[in-house]
């Protein structure tokens, strides 16, 4: 994995692996999602990263910078975060080299942010209610 790939290796012509501009709009999710990707990302960090009311832009300066530590200090813990969280190889590969001379570290904690935002919406989508009596309840 690259962090810094040259303008040469830049291809214009493949398609982004999601099917979209690779730009991340988790600013229009609600206040109740920051929480709930702070408290994975506190988990995950093992750090409290910044105040909740900080909103979206703090959470990913903050995120970013702990990238950016792993980065220059410990890259293998970077990549074992990256597994951890499922961030898509060929997606960051992509992404890093579509954005040259971008930070490599805020573009990897849009990726991360933006994989636990899918990861609440496939748990709202997929809760089942409570059983309505005892005898349905295992």
């Amino acid at each position: 994995m690259r962090f810094s790939p040259s303008a040469s290796s830049k291809n214009s012509n493949f398609p982004h692996p999601s099917g979209g501009t690779g730009r991340v709009n988790y600013m229009e999710n609600s206040l109740d999602d920051i929480l709930v990707v702070q408290q994975e990302l506190e988990k995950l960090t093992g750090q409290d990263l910044v105040p909740y009311t900080e909103g979206w832009s703090g959470l990913r300066t903050a995120l970013a910078a702990w990238v950016n530590e792993l980065i220059q200090h410990n890259f293998s813990e970077l990549i074992r975060v990256l597994y951890r969280v499922d961030i898509s190889e060929n997606k960051l590969k992509f992404l890093l080299q579509e954005k040259v001379g971008e930070d490599a570290a805020f573009i990897i904690a849009d990726l991360i942010i933006e994989r636990q935002l899918q990861k609440i919406k496939t748990r709202q989508q997929f809760q089942q209610p409570p059983p309505e009596n005892e005898e349905d309840r295992w």
